[in-house]
């Protein structure tokens, strides 16, 4: 009876510890969940340059439009909830796939800065393009980094002249290419 009772102890004690570490597992990984963006920020959106003159943003609600000289690129921003239908990163790069120019984001913050993370829907892997809004000097500013690392900051402006005023310009708590 005794040897019994032992046996339904410590069956007890090892279930017990087998729902408090399952129990912990959830609560981490529901904590360390990403924040889905599903629109780009007003603060975020309109023209911004770069202090070459070839660069350049549009960002809209959903819209996020790059050019670099001839070269540009048109994407639009999608909710992550609509994996179930075009799942992420198995997508082809045929123009007629609905998922060519999509995107998908989430939030971060990295290097004491709030970061949009950015990335292609078809993409099977890669760390996407980050993009920070601030002010500096008075100045409205947004910055786009690449990498895991977040590295490679590259700052743009309202406008051209703005852009070429501060081109040399190196703001703290963002990692940059050493030329």
């Amino acid at each position: 009876m005794k040897l019994n009772n032992k046996l339904f102890l410590t069956f007890l004690f090892v279930l017990s510890i087998f729902i408090l570490v399952g129990s912990y597992h959830v609560t981490t990984k529901a904590a360390f969940k990403p924040a889905i963006v599903t629109s780009f920020p007003k603060a975020m959106r309109g023209h911004w340059y770069a202090t070459d003159g070839k660069v350049s943003y549009y960002i809209g609600k959903k819209l996020l439009y790059y050019k670099n000289g001839k070269y540009s690129y048109k994407s639009y921003l999608h909710n992550l909830n609509q994996q179930k239908q075009h799942p992420i990163g198995v997508g082809s790069l045929y123009k007629k796939n609905p998922t060519i120019d999509w995107l998908y984001a989430y939030k971060i913050k990295a290097h004491a800065l709030n970061w949009i993370n950015a990335l292609v829907w078809n993409s099977g892997a890669g760390d996407g393009t980050f993009y920070n809004f601030s002010k500096h000097n008075g100045h409205q500013v947004l910055s786009s980094a690449y990498g895991v690392g977040i590295w490679g900051t590259e700052h743009y402006y309202r406008s051209f002249k703005l852009a070429k005023q501060f081109m040399h310009k190196r703001y703290p708590h963002y990692s940059y290419y050493e030329d």
